[in-house]
Order: structure tokens, then sequence, then C-alpha cells
């Protein structure tokens, strides 16, 4: 007997269905992985610059040998390197002598400007009367108190008005010749006089001899009468040996 034809259609359908539902479920496609994005490129180092070459240090200039490091230096007489001094002459008895008087106590100082040496200044110059000393005791009583009256005038002063004959540059060490004019004041009378001198200097010390003649009659520098002297000439030579100091 034949199965009806509805039901042979619904046996079909289940069996396609039973199939559909056991087949193994296609496994899924992996998404395609990014292609790595491409390298970016890296940039050249930056050189490293050259380190710069080393200056080489630049000598200080040095000071040209005719002027020391200080440029303006002052020294200071040194009265125990130094002296004043007269020379007269005379008779004693009959004997030509001739008399030197000295003494040490002499003060002043000196300015010395290295780079232009024609700019040199000289202080007053102050030396004791008092102390002159000669070789004859009776004689030195006789200068103090009637020929330079050193109650009343203690002091002999050189005022320094010019210097001449200084070089445009000197070196240390180099010994020059020049003039120095001023006004010398013996007692309460003063004159112009000019000192012939030669000195030595360097960065520490000064060291020279200043000379002049002057006279008796200038200064009225009278002669007591004295028993054995005689014939005392008119014309006195001062001298000045000196030492003078850096300070």
């Amino acid at each position: 007997m034949r199965k009806p034809r509805f039901q042979y259609a619904l046996v079909t359908v289940a069996a396609v269905l039973t199939t559909a539902a056991c087949a193994p479920t296609p496994a899924s496609a992996p998404t395609p992985t990014q292609p790595p994005a491409p390298a970016q490129p890296t940039e050249p180092p930056t050189p490293t610059a050259a380190p710069a070459p080393a200056e080489t240090p630049t000598a200080e200039p040095t000071a040209p040998a005719e002027a020391p490091a200080a440029q303006v230096i002052v020294y200071q007489i040194d009265p125990t390197a130094s002296e004043a001094s007269f020379t007269i002459n005379e008779e004693l008895f009959n004997v030509p002598t001739t008399v030197v008087g000295v003494t040490s106590k002499v003060g002043g100082s000196i300015r010395v400007d290295w780079s232009n040496p024609a700019n040199t200044e000289i202080s007053k110059l102050e030396i004791d009367a008092a102390d002159f000393k000669t070789d004859n005791e009776n004689r030195n009583r006789a200068i103090r108190r009637f020929i330079l009256q050193t109650d009343q005038h203690p002091k002999i002063e050189f005022a320094p008005t010019k210097i001449d004959d200084l070089p445009a540059s000197v070196t240390p060490g180099q010994t020059l010749s020049f003039k120095v004019t001023g006004d010398l004041k013996i007692r309460d009378i003063s004159k112009p006089a000019t000192f012939n001198v030669t000195a030595t200097a360097d960065e520490t010390r000064i060291s020279g001899e200043a000379t002049t003649v002057i006279t008796r009659d200038a200064y009225a520098l009278s002669i007591p009468s004295v028993p054995g002297v005689a014939n005392v000439t008119n014309e006195v030579t001062l001298t000045l040996k000196f030492v003078a100091t850096r300070q």
C-alpha cells in the first residue's frame, strides 16, 4: 500500500535538515594580517663638529727694558748712606790747607717717571747745618756760631725748580749726567744755584753725586779773625753724595 505523497515529502525534508545539522561548520578564514608598516628611514646622525683648535695663548707684552713695571717710583734719600759736604781752601799757619765739612743728616725724595724720565721731580732737600764736622773742633764751633749761625738758621735748603738734560728714555742701571737748578738757601739768603749731577738708578735705588760752586760773598759768609788762619778762598764747593731707596 502506498504511503501518502505528503508524508514522503516530510521525510525528505527531515533528512535534509538532519544532514545539514551534522555537517561540520567551515572554519572562518583568518583575517589577513596587516603588512608591517615600512620602516621609516633613519635620519643620518648629525655629524659632530670638529673641536675648534686650541688657541695659542697670546704672550703678554713685556715692559720695555727702560721701563720698570711700576712707571712712577718715589725714592727717599737714605741718610745712613748719604752725605753733604763743603770744601774750602785756606792757609793754616802758612800751610795751604783744604778744609772739608761733612754731615750725613740729609733729607729729601726723588720721584722718577720711568715712562718719561724728563718728568722726574726732586723735593726740597734739607741739610742739618749744625751737624757739619771738620777735622778740627775749634773750627766746627766757629762754623756753627759765627759763619752759619745755626742757632737761628739750623737748616740749609735747596728747592729744585728745573731739571735739564734728562733723556727721553733710560735703561735701569744706566748712568746719567744732568743738571738741577733751584734756590739754595743758606741762613736767610736764597740764591739760584745749579748742581751738576751724575746718577745711576734702577727699580730699587738711586745713587749719585751732585756738585756746585758758590761764593761766600753771595751769602755773606764772613770768616772770623782767627790766629793762624789766612787767605780763605771765596769759592766754596758743595757736594751731595746720595743714595735714595724705593718707598
